[in-house]
């Protein structure tokens, strides 16, 4: 491999994977690993600051019709494809038309179709330079919806991604890296896009937009799931970036050859409940269980201290964040087992569901929880499964209760519409009740800020009264970095290969 124009040697920057991806289609069969791959290879017309802002990206300006129902998107000059080809409002009419194909499955079609929210009425584009999107409805999250990294970003994909018979073949986008080979269960590489566009006038990364520019020719994203194989690929240079569990976090913390980053994001850990199960459909059994839980012991022990309690479904870092999402059950055991009492429970066994990722506390809550819940009473175990299976089972609405670990969502509607919603139509969503969805289709056409935080605020007193889950804490990814890596490399729960390079 030839050295990259900025000067520096040829160059791999090895990134652990704790699990395989899922699929190479943006978007798609995706999962946390996924999209973290993804947001190096594709960009959509909008992305995310640091501070989680939306603001353009492909699109050189983004305007708002009054109304808030109009929004037209003028392309950056100088951005081309992997393959060459310039970008032009064409590429963009093809990308969207080929996300909302039925036949694609892209996670995020029902978000503009209809279905849920809001509907993408018209695509239009007036000259080379131009899209014109209208929705049916003002919008409070219409762009924070495109530019999701669980949808890719809306990443445009240039219409060779896909064969003459148009069937998916891989990523052509216009990110800072591109689409190379996928061994599967070994590894995903990309290559450095030598053309790539930077943002004019952005010198520092600035959450998924900014400073992009490839560093290092290679990136290869490994499947490294055993956390002790994690551990002693870091100590042989094997590994340059790593997501840690938290149990290793004293192995690493003073070590002087290693660089330690503790990342809070926007994800929640969850037990997650599947309230059409015979006994969990009984909302005093629920209540019992987030009652028999010591939450500041609980996220203590699993997050090794790191962690910060929260039952809210929002992030304790974000604007919406109030005195009432501060709120949470009591921790209280003798109440807990008047209420198993009041609810018949005769010591059913219930299922927990975890798995062992490394870099997540699946199994750490579900250890804990099981000790508080045997305690009231409750016939707690634990059935390990694989990421995978398990993420299987809860899209499927099966099991009763899963210890699991969901991925940012930036606003507080889009992280209602992941739990939320028909459980008939979609068995993956945790919570149908007839409030709660209203509350949440209101909260996406609400364009005052006061007004969101008061159906927020409401959403979170009906959350605690109904309990359809127990909020533990928000997402924190420790990774680890060798002293090789200069640059930061990570952002939110997503690995950052750009701007990320290895001293010689």
């Amino acid at each position: 491999m030839t050295a990259l124009a900025t000067g520096v040697s040829a160059q791999t920057l090895n990134v652990q994977m704790n699990a395989d991806l899922r699929d190479s289609h943006p978007g798609v069969n995706r999962d946390g690993n996924s999209d973290g791959i993804m947001v190096h290879l594709v960009e959509g017309l909008v992305g995310y600051t640091e501070q989680t802002e939306v603001v353009p990206m492909l699109a050189e300006t983004v305007d708002v019709s009054e109304d808030g129902t109009t929004f037209t998107f003028t392309l950056r000059d100088g951005v081309t494809f992997h393959n060459g080809e310039p970008l032009t409002s064409k590429e963009v009419l093809w990308s969207w038309e080929h996300y909302m194909d039925e036949a694609t499955e892209w996670a995020c079609a029902r978000d503009f179709d209809g279905s849920r929210n809001l509907e993408v009425t018209s695509v239009e584009a007036p000259d080379d330079k131009t899209i014109v999107m209208k929705t049916d409805t003002p919008s409070a999250v219409f762009l924070a919806l495109m530019a999701r990294p669980e949808c890719g970003q809306t990443g445009i994909l240039h219409p060779a991604s896909v064969d003459a018979d148009g069937n998916w073949v891989a990523p052509i986008g216009t990110g800072p890296f591109k689409w190379s080979e996928w061994r599967k269960g070994e590894f995903v590489d990309l290559v450095a896009f030598e053309d790539y566009a930077a943002l004019d006038g952005a010198t520092e990364p600035d959450g998924l937009v900014g400073a992009k520019k490839p560093l290092v020719d290679k990136v290869r994203f490994m499947v490294i799931p055993d956390a002790a194989a994690v551990s002693a690929g870091l100590r042989s240079n094997a590994i340059d970036v790593a997501s840690i569990s938290p149990d290793l976090l004293p192995e690493f913390k003073d070590d002087p050859n290693m660089t330690l980053y503790n990342v809070r994001n926007f994800g929640n850990n969850v037990m997650y409940f599947q309230i059409r199960d015979p006994l969990l459909e009984k909302v005093e059994i629920r209540r019992a269980i987030a009652e028999a839980i010591d939450f500041d012991q609980l996220v203590e022990i699993a997050s090794h201290g790191v962690g910060v309690p929260n039952m809210s479904m929002i992030s304790v870092d974000s604007a919406y964040y109030s005195d009432v999402q501060k709120k949470r059950r009591a921790y209280d055991p003798e109440s807990a087992k008047k209420r198993l009492q009041d609810a018949g429970y005769n010591g059913e066994r219930i299922s927990i569901i975890a798995n062992k990722r490394g870099n997540v506390p699946s199994y750490a809550s579900a250890i804990v929880a099981q000790a508080m819940m045997q305690q009231v009473g409750l016939n707690a175990q634990i059935d390990v499964l694989d990421y995978a299976t398990q993420t299987d089972r809860r899209r499927n609405g099966e099991g009763q209760l899963l210890s699991v670990s969901i991925g940012p969502r930036f606003d507080p509607s889009l992280t209602y519409a992941f739990f939320i919603g028909d459980k008939d139509a979609d068995k993956g969503k945790l919570w149908d009740d007839p409030k709660a969805m209203e509350l949440m289709e209101k909260s996406f056409t609400t364009l005052d800020q006061a007004e969101r935080q008061k159906i927020f605020d409401e959403m979170h007193e009906l959350m605690l009264d109904q309990m359809p889950a127990v909020f533990m804490y928000n997402l924190v990814y420790s990774w680890v970095a060798t002293s090789e890596v200069e640059g930061k490399p990570v952002w939110q729960s997503f690995p950052r290969a750009w701007e990320v390079s290895k001293a010689e």
